[in-house]
């Protein structure tokens, strides 16, 4: 593995432990096996189990009422919150799955506080690409306190957590890593030319964007646990010190000596900027660099997503398995009818199934209920 660029450790993060582990301690209002699921998911970071796998799956148990990001509603902040308490109190969860409430604004957030223009989707966000050939209209990647998209951000972040004591967790936006900010400012084809033309504009970029990233990873931290409230990644997995999710899905795009040259070094920065780190692969393509990232010490689990189009888990055993050889704990995306099976293909240390669904709430549960068995 490439030797990482500098990373500059976060001076709160012990301080931070030992508020998560306190929350840790206490049931929450909509979930009273809080303490045991924070201690299976510790268990599942050190590949190990305390009792079983780990299990997160959600029902909506009003299919009438629809459960969405309300992008609707981002200009009445309270409206909003009350809307996603409504969907909580309507999500019906098995097993590990956390209550949670997240300010969701789509995909790579920080695309759109650096300059990005972001436009608004069916329950979804995305970002216009605006860099020029030549990259002299490239942002100054700075984290602007006073930017309206920011500024959104952290409203809504500090009305979650001002509510979320002892009652759920606070869920993070998902600000993005630097290669897909890159992806969704320069565009697909541009950044891809760049790899060959002129790397050197994209290693320099994202020198630049990494002390913005660590920054705004700070602040949602910190903005969370001031008020007692536990946090929480798009992965909706619980860990007893900071941890975060990290992605790099440019990378189906390119070759393996050009991802390990430009982008798996700031992989490795930002994995060891917090105390743990998830990585998320998307989709086959994004397989072949897996050998890279478990060469990356400061990752300790992988999420693999198979893909909308191939959403099956089970033709992915043998890579599961080549996970949990490594000493890595792995997240599997799955089709919840296909959890019993992946048990009795995988041993369960270091095992976590993440899983969406519309059955019914009693058929999931008699599901669950036949997972647990198992163990």
């Amino acid at each position: 593995m490439p030797s990482s660029t500098a990373t500059q450790p976060i001076p709160e993060l012990d301080q931070w432990a030992t508020l998560l582990q306190s929350i840790a301690t206490q049931p929450l209002e909509y979930c009273p096996d809080f303490p045991a699921i924070c201690q299976r998911f510790d268990a599942w970071w050190n590949q190990s189990c305390l009792d079983r796998p780990v299990f997160i799956c959600a029902t909506n148990s009003n299919p009438s009422r629809t459960i969405t990001k309300r992008l609707e509603l981002l200009e009445s902040p309270e409206e909003w919150f009350e809307t996603k308490l409504a969907d909580l109190r309507q999500t019906h969860r098995v097993g590990d799955t956390l209550p949670m409430v997240r300010p969701d604004f789509g995909p790579v957030a920080l695309s759109g506080v650096f300059g990005g223009k972001v436009e608004f989707g069916a329950d979804t966000t995305w970002t216009h690409a605006f860099i020029n050939d030549d990259w002299r209209n490239a942002p100054e990647w700075r984290l602007d306190p006073e930017n309206p998209w920011w500024s959104k951000i952290v409203r809504f972040s500090k009305l979650v957590a001002a509510q979320g004591k002892g009652k759920f967790v606070f869920q993070t936006p998902n600000l993005g890593s630097s290669a897909d900010i890159l992806l969704n400012l320069r565009g697909s084809t541009g950044l891809c030319l760049d790899v060959v033309d002129q790397p050197e504009q994209i290693l320099a970029a994202i020198e630049a964007i990494y002390p913005a990233w660590r920054e705004a990873t700070r602040q949602l931290f910190d903005i969370a646990l001031a008020e007692g409230v536990g946090v929480t990644h798009h992965t909706m997995t619980w860990s007893g010190l900071p941890h975060t999710p990290l992605e790099c899905d440019f990378n189906y795009m390119i070759g393996q000596k050009d991802f390990e040259r430009i982008f798996l070094p700031d992989i490795a920065r930002e994995s060891a900027t917090l105390s743990r780190c998830v990585f998320h692969i998307d989709g086959p393509g994004a397989v072949k660099h897996l050998d890279a990232l478990l060469s990356v010490p400061s990752i300790q689990a992988i999420q693999y997503v198979p893909g909308e189009g191939t959403p099956s888990a089970l033709p992915w055993v043998d890579m599961y398995r080549k996970i949990q050889a490594a000493g890595k704990s792995v997240q599997i995306a799955c089709p919840v009818t296909e959890v019993l099976q992946l048990c009795r293909e995988l041993k369960p240390e270091g095992v976590c199934f993440l899983s969406g669904t519309s059955l019914p709430p009693d058929q999931l549960d008699q599901l669950f209920r036949e997972f647990q068995r198992q163990f």
